[in-house]
């Protein structure tokens, strides 16, 4: 029997899921935005970013990861953290 790619099973996810991470980082007290410093609760979502974007080479690994509000997230956007930084943003 020939299987379709709708009857294989999922492949594993790579790197630390998203709800991981986020608990991880709760449960260490980093519960606030690695480049504005706000916390995070009802107002300000806690969202992962990639420091170095998986678009410029970046991997999905647990110390390629920060936590982030999702404003600071959508202004880096695929931007190096190195350079959004230089620019003033953060």
């Amino acid at each position: 029997m020939h299987i379709t790619p709708s009857l294989r099973p999922p492949e594993p996810p790579y790197g630390p899921s998203r709800r991981d991470t986020l608990r991880r980082w709760e449960d260490a007290d980093v519960w606030s935005c690695a480049y504005c410093d706000s916390a995070f609760g009802q107002m300000v979502v806690a969202e992962v970013d990639h420091i170095h974007p998986l678009a410029k080479g970046g991997r999905h690994e647990a110390h390629n990861l920060a936590p982030a509000c999702a404003l600071c997230n959508r202004i880096k956007g695929d931007t190096d953290i190195s350079t959004w930084l230089a620019e003033g943003a953060g």
